[in-house]
C-alpha cells in the first residue's frame, strides 16, 4: 500500500497534467508567468562566483521543479 506522501505526489502530478485543459488562455499565461518568476533563484548577488551554494540545495531543487512544471504545461509555446 502506498503512503499518503506517494498519493499526494500522484495527485499533484494529475493536477498539473489537467491544468492546461482547465485554464483559459489568460489563466494559463498567468500561471506560466508565475512559474517563470520562480525558475531562477534570486540571491541578490551580481557575481555568480560569489554566491555560496552550500545550504541552498533545496531552493535550487525547487527552482528546477518549477522549470519542469513550466515545460510540462507548455509555457514556452505561449
Amino acid at each position: 500500500m502506498q503512503d499518503s506522501g506517494d498519493a499526494r505526489l500522484i495527485a499533484y502530478g494529475k493536477l498539473i497534467e489537467a491544468l492546461p485543459g482547465l485554464l483559459d488562455a489568460e489563466g494559463r499565461a498567468a500561471l506560466c508567468d508565475w512559474l517563470s518568476e520562480r525558475q531562477v533563484m534570486h540571491d541578490g548577488q551580481e557575481d555568480p562566483g560569489a554566491v555560496i551554494v552550500e545550504g541552498l540545495e533545496t531552493e535550487l531543487a525547487i527552482a528546477q521543479v518549477f522549470r519542469e512544471l513550466s515545460e510540462r504545461l507548455g509555457c514556452r509555446q505561449l
